[in-house]
């Protein structure tokens, strides 16, 4: 049997992080480029502080990270 735990789809890239990696992670997930994830999540901020924030933090905690995966 294979017991090897399914890799998630948005996983925290922390070698390309400015914070903590997860609009770079979000942005692997989708396939697009982490400037446009971050630019949007910046845009989201000044709109919407407290829901954005309460979300990076969400995201932040339950987020897997890439290392945790061994992926390069």
């Amino acid at each position: 049997m294979n017991h090897q735990r399914p890799t998630p789809r948005f996983l925290r890239d922390t070698r390309r992080a400015w914070i903590g990696g997860v609009c770079a992670g979000v942005a692997r997930g989708l396939g697009v480029r982490a400037i446009a994830v971050r630019i949007a999540v910046a845009v989201s901020a000044v709109l919407f502080t407290t829901p954005t924030l309460l979300a990076y933090g969400i995201a932040w905690l339950f987020m897997h990270s890439r290392e945790e995966f061994q992926l390069p």
